[in-house]
């Protein structure tokens, strides 16, 4: 933290670690996607998705994305949208036509969490060790667990292959809720 306080002309002068890593993981809801948090980042996810599902099962008219999405976010997130710039037309995928690609974010946060877990059980001093620099033992954990295995199943066979256990989002909850609980409990 020194290192990027330096780094930022005095910014940060007088700004406690402990303050600063709050101030960097506050939970608010946002209009924008990428500037959303990490609790709240899947329900934007899930938002998108909910579109899609109805749009290609015919529930939905491309015509009434922006209200429908515009009441999502309100009923989710709580949060008003004003214009379909920070509405429905934030996100390229859809004009560049990748359709159904929403949920691969969250499939990662998912996986991410499944890796977790397995590696801190793997190793439970991992942190420790990375905060001293020494990252051999988690690397070669990530190469033998992770990198060698991952183009040689599907994702889900890949995460059993991993972790022992079928894909589950419970370990992320978990880092999640601990996460949050540490910083602002």
């Amino acid at each position: 933290y020194e290192r990027l306080q330096g780094f930022t002309n005095d910014a940060f002068e007088g700004v406690s670690l402990d303050e600063f890593v709050r101030a960097a993981n506050v939970i608010k809801p946002t209009k924008i996607r990428v500037t959303a948090d990490e609790m709240t980042y899947a329900l934007h996810i899930i938002i998108r998705y909910e579109i899609e599902l109805d749009l290609f099962s015919g529930k939905l008219e491309v015509a009434d994305i922006p209200h429908v999405w515009n009441e999502k976010f309100e009923k989710y997130l709580g949060v008003e949208i004003e214009n379909d710039a920070e509405g429905a037309l934030q996100d390229t995928h859809w004009a560049w036509g990748y359709w159904g690609y929403f949920p691969s974010y969250t499939l990662g946060n998912i996986y991410s969490g499944m890796i977790l877990e397995t590696l801190e059980k793997d190793i439970p001093d991992w942190k420790e060790k990375l905060s001293v620099g020494s990252v051999d033992s988690t690397v070669d954990w990530l190469k033998t667990n992770v990198h060698f295995k991952a183009n040689l199943y599907n994702p889900g066979k890949m995460m059993e292959e991993i972790t022992g256990k079928k894909l589950t989002a419970q370990p992320f909850i978990h880092y999640l809720e601990k996460k949050y609980a540490s910083l602002f409990d």
